[in-house]
């Protein structure tokens, strides 16, 4: 489908000339681009003023991994070879004011990786300079978004699982999808969002009974404005099942639009991105017919059933990555 014109001038801009500068996701992929010596890729940009990590918008029709890789190369002429998610940035403490006047809250995949040629090039755009330096003189020079980045960057770079957000959420939350909605009907938008893979002591998964599609998916919902990501998977979690849960490790980060691009029975159209929670319950109890109108039931499920009665065949990949554990977490 040919895109409408301004779309051809990127999402970012097509978004705002329906939502103006209202407050909204948008999601970043961004990269730690290591040299063989341990410093890191870092820019100058004409819109804030102080260095950051190399990264930018998600278009539609490109997975994380690509986005980051683009980012990159576009800003500062070097390629990355991506090593793997260093973690996932969504505090509102985060959000963000650009000079024009729009205002954001990022939702920003961090991944690490290793210089793999090129030659350094800023864009003169967006990028003023592009260069290499000491990750400690980085932390006093940039937002504190980008010291995090940092952070969960040189903590997977040693070898350690992604670190996780805080469960934190700032009331009153505002439900993202419906103002979306408000402004852009049913056109295609990307939206950020969570799912959990939460197993019993019988090794049956927790799974919900859509109403919309009639199938079993996993407990999942989009993110508010006002909420980390692992409080986005706490809260649906509990709205859906009426269990309380803890994440404890990212599965993997989905992506990719052949497996996550959605039309709704409404004709509603979403590229979905995020990530796959491992949950364990601390409280509350099992509502068996669901505790809100999204879900006719709920239940534990051998893994058998789930496939033969799945929504999707992005449901068996995740099942899948669930039982790998060594390669936690995975890219998808």
């Amino acid at each position: 489908m040919t895109p409408t014109p301004p779309l051809l001038d990127g999402y970012v801009r097509w978004l705002r000339s329906y939502v103006g500068h209202q407050l909204i996701y948008l999601v970043y992929a961004a990269a730690v681009v290591f040299d063989e010596r341990g410093r890191i890729l870092v820019q100058s940009r004409y819109d804030f003023d102080w260095l950051s990590v190399p990264g930018g918008v998600l278009e539609l029709g490109e997975s994380l991994p690509e986005a980051a890789r683009r980012e990159v190369y576009e800003e500062t002429g070097i390629r990355v070879e991506l090593r793997g998610l260093a973690g996932l940035l969504s505090h509102p403490r985060y959000n963000l004011l650009y000079p024009n006047g729009d205002q954001v809250q990022q939702w920003t995949a961090v991944f690490w990786g290793e210089a793999a040629g090129g030659d350094l090039r800023p864009d003169g755009g967006e990028t003023l300079s592009a260069f290499f330096i000491e990750p400690d003189e980085f932390l006093h020079k940039t937002h504190p978004s980008h010291e995090q980045m940092i952070r969960y960057a040189l903590h997977a770079r040693s070898g350690a699982a992604p670190l996780l957000e805080p469960v934190e959420s700032f009331p009153p939350l505002q439900p993202y999808y419906p103002i979306l909605r408000a402004h852009v009907g049913h056109e295609r938008v990307i939206l950020p969002g969570t799912l959990a893979v939460i197993e019993d002591e019988r090794g049956r998964i927790l799974m919900t009974q859509r109403a919309d599609f009639n199938c079993w998916d996993f407990p999942s919902g989009f993110a508010d404005l006002g909420e980390t990501t692992t409080a986005n998977i706490v809260r649906e979690v509990e709205e859906e099942t009426g269990l309380i849960v803890e994440p404890y490790a990212i599965i993997g980060l989905y992506s990719e639009p052949r497996w996550h691009d959605q039309e709704y029975p409404n004709g509603d159209k979403v590229q979905g991105v995020g990530p796959a929670f491992a949950c364990r319950v601390t409280g509350g109890a099992l509502i068996p017919e669901g505790k809100d109108g999204e879900n006719t039931a709920v239940a534990f499920l051998p893994v058998g059933d789930i496939l033969a009665w799945q929504c999707s065949e992005a449901t068996a990949r995740i099942l899948a990555d669930y039982q790998d554990r060594a390669g936690w977490p995975h890219l998808r």
